[in-house]
Protein backbone atom coordinates (compact mmCIF):
# COMPACT_ATOMS: atom_id res chain seq x y z
CA UNK A 1 0.00 0.00 0.00
CA UNK A 2 1.04 2.85 -0.66
CA UNK A 3 0.98 6.24 1.66
CA UNK A 4 0.79 9.83 1.25
CA UNK A 5 0.88 13.15 3.32
CA UNK A 6 -2.42 14.83 3.80
CA UNK A 7 -2.47 18.61 3.93
CA UNK A 8 -3.98 18.78 7.86
CA UNK A 9 -4.82 22.36 6.82
CA UNK A 10 -8.87 21.82 6.54
CA UNK A 11 -9.00 19.42 9.20
CA UNK A 12 -7.07 22.38 11.60
CA UNK A 13 -9.34 24.85 10.54
CA UNK A 14 -12.32 23.04 11.49
CA UNK A 15 -10.68 21.92 14.68
CA UNK A 16 -9.94 25.78 15.36
CA UNK A 17 -13.30 26.99 14.96
CA UNK A 18 -15.02 24.58 17.38
CA UNK A 19 -12.91 25.36 19.72
CA UNK A 20 -13.66 29.32 18.88
CA UNK A 21 -17.41 28.31 19.09
CA UNK A 22 -16.94 26.29 22.27
CA UNK A 23 -15.07 28.53 24.01
CA UNK A 24 -16.59 32.32 22.86
CA UNK A 25 -19.48 32.12 21.49
CA UNK A 26 -20.94 31.48 25.29
CA UNK A 27 -19.82 34.26 26.63
CA UNK A 28 -21.79 37.14 27.08
CA UNK A 29 -19.67 39.62 24.53
CA UNK A 30 -19.76 37.61 21.86
CA UNK A 31 -24.04 37.40 21.88
CA UNK A 32 -24.56 37.76 18.02
CA UNK A 33 -21.97 36.71 16.29
CA UNK A 34 -21.35 34.14 13.74
CA UNK A 35 -18.26 31.82 13.20
CA UNK A 36 -17.34 31.05 9.39
CA UNK A 37 -14.79 30.21 7.60
CA UNK A 38 -13.52 31.51 4.06
CA UNK A 39 -14.98 28.79 1.92
CA UNK A 40 -19.07 30.51 3.22
CA UNK A 41 -20.79 31.23 -0.02
CA UNK A 42 -23.81 32.82 1.61
CA UNK A 43 -23.05 36.65 2.96
CA UNK A 44 -22.48 36.84 6.38
CA UNK A 45 -23.96 39.41 8.57
CA UNK A 46 -22.37 41.35 11.15
CA UNK A 47 -20.60 40.51 13.96
CA UNK A 48 -18.75 37.67 12.83
CA UNK A 49 -15.23 35.61 13.24
CA UNK A 50 -13.92 34.05 10.02
CA UNK A 51 -11.30 31.32 10.43
CA UNK A 52 -8.56 30.49 7.67
CA UNK A 53 -5.29 28.35 6.54
CA UNK A 54 -3.76 30.73 4.60
CA UNK A 55 -1.14 29.15 3.73
CA UNK A 56 0.35 25.28 4.43
CA UNK A 57 4.01 24.16 3.82
CA UNK A 58 5.34 20.20 4.18
CA UNK A 59 8.78 20.58 6.25
CA UNK A 60 10.90 18.86 5.61
CA UNK A 61 9.29 17.34 2.40
CA UNK A 62 7.76 14.11 2.08
CA UNK A 63 6.84 13.87 6.06
CA UNK A 64 3.94 14.19 8.09
CA UNK A 65 4.99 17.52 9.69
CA UNK A 66 3.20 20.77 8.45
CA UNK A 67 3.64 24.53 8.96
CA UNK A 68 -0.08 26.24 8.94
CA UNK A 69 -0.35 30.17 8.56
CA UNK A 70 -3.84 30.67 10.53
CA UNK A 71 -5.37 33.56 10.60
CA UNK A 72 -8.42 34.76 12.38
CA UNK A 73 -10.23 37.96 12.33
CA UNK A 74 -13.50 39.58 14.44
CA UNK A 75 -15.45 42.24 12.00
CA UNK A 76 -18.24 43.96 13.96
CA UNK A 77 -20.16 47.21 13.34
CA UNK A 78 -18.21 50.55 14.45
CA UNK A 79 -21.55 52.10 16.14
CA UNK A 80 -22.11 48.73 18.34
CA UNK A 81 -18.17 48.24 18.82
CA UNK A 82 -17.80 51.36 20.44
CA UNK A 83 -20.16 51.08 22.74
CA UNK A 84 -19.64 49.29 26.99
CA UNK A 85 -20.71 46.52 27.87
CA UNK A 86 -22.61 46.34 31.39
CA UNK A 87 -20.33 48.13 34.24
CA UNK A 88 -17.16 48.03 32.42
CA UNK A 89 -16.44 51.17 30.54
CA UNK A 90 -14.07 50.09 27.90
CA UNK A 91 -15.25 49.87 24.33
CA UNK A 92 -16.81 46.06 23.91
CA UNK A 93 -14.50 45.59 20.75
CA UNK A 94 -11.12 46.13 23.33
CA UNK A 95 -12.61 43.31 25.47
CA UNK A 96 -13.59 41.24 22.92
CA UNK A 97 -10.22 41.46 21.25
CA UNK A 98 -8.87 41.04 24.90
CA UNK A 99 -10.63 37.56 24.79
CA UNK A 100 -9.82 36.74 21.62
CA UNK A 101 -5.74 37.06 22.45
CA UNK A 102 -6.15 35.07 25.28
CA UNK A 103 -7.66 32.31 23.85
CA UNK A 104 -5.62 32.14 20.96
CA UNK A 105 -1.89 33.06 22.24
CA UNK A 106 -2.38 32.40 26.25
CA UNK A 107 -3.82 29.70 28.59
CA UNK A 108 -7.53 30.02 28.56
CA UNK A 109 -9.07 27.65 31.51
CA UNK A 110 -5.87 26.37 32.14
CA UNK A 111 -5.27 25.06 27.94
CA UNK A 112 -3.57 26.57 25.37
CA UNK A 113 -5.07 26.70 22.38
CA UNK A 114 -2.62 24.06 21.22
CA UNK A 115 -3.89 21.41 23.85
CA UNK A 116 -7.56 22.68 23.00
CA UNK A 117 -7.27 21.80 19.71
CA UNK A 118 -5.47 18.01 20.29
CA UNK A 119 -8.06 17.11 22.41
CA UNK A 120 -10.51 16.99 20.33
CA UNK A 121 -11.15 13.34 19.29
CA UNK A 122 -13.25 13.08 15.91
CA UNK A 123 -10.98 10.50 13.72
CA UNK A 124 -9.26 13.44 11.82
CA UNK A 125 -5.64 12.93 12.24
CA UNK A 126 -4.06 16.16 13.29
CA UNK A 127 -1.77 17.07 15.82
CA UNK A 128 -0.77 20.33 17.33
CA UNK A 129 3.26 20.34 17.92
CA UNK A 130 3.98 24.26 18.39
CA UNK A 131 2.26 27.25 17.75
CA UNK A 132 4.38 30.49 17.17
CA UNK A 133 4.72 33.94 15.07
CA UNK A 134 1.65 35.18 16.72
CA UNK A 135 0.40 38.41 15.67
CA UNK A 136 -1.95 40.78 16.44
CA UNK A 137 -3.07 43.62 13.73
CA UNK A 138 -5.89 45.67 16.05
CA UNK A 139 -8.85 48.30 14.75
CA UNK A 140 -8.08 48.12 11.19
CA UNK A 141 -10.99 49.71 9.43
CA UNK A 142 -12.91 49.70 6.81
CA UNK A 143 -16.05 52.07 6.36
CA UNK A 144 -17.98 51.56 9.27
CA UNK A 145 -16.54 48.13 10.40
CA UNK A 146 -13.92 47.31 12.91
CA UNK A 147 -11.39 44.47 12.57
CA UNK A 148 -8.80 42.71 13.95
CA UNK A 149 -6.61 39.75 12.88
CA UNK A 150 -5.01 37.40 14.84
CA UNK A 151 -2.29 35.35 12.87
CA UNK A 152 0.00 32.91 13.78
CA UNK A 153 1.47 29.87 12.45
CA UNK A 154 0.78 26.13 13.75
CA UNK A 155 3.43 22.91 13.38
CA UNK A 156 1.33 20.27 12.95
CA UNK A 157 1.72 16.18 12.60
CA UNK A 158 -1.06 14.89 9.73
CA UNK A 159 -1.49 10.96 9.34
CA UNK A 160 -0.89 9.34 6.13
CA UNK A 161 -3.29 7.62 3.76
Amino acid sequence: MITYPICPSDRLQRRLLEVLDNELLSLSAFTGFTLCDDRENDEVKLPFIVARVTESDEIPQSSTVWHCRLNVNMVEDRQEANLTLGADTRPRHELRAENISALLFGVWNTTTLGQKINAISNGQGVYVLKQHSNNLTPGSSENDTLSTEYAFTIICASTQQ
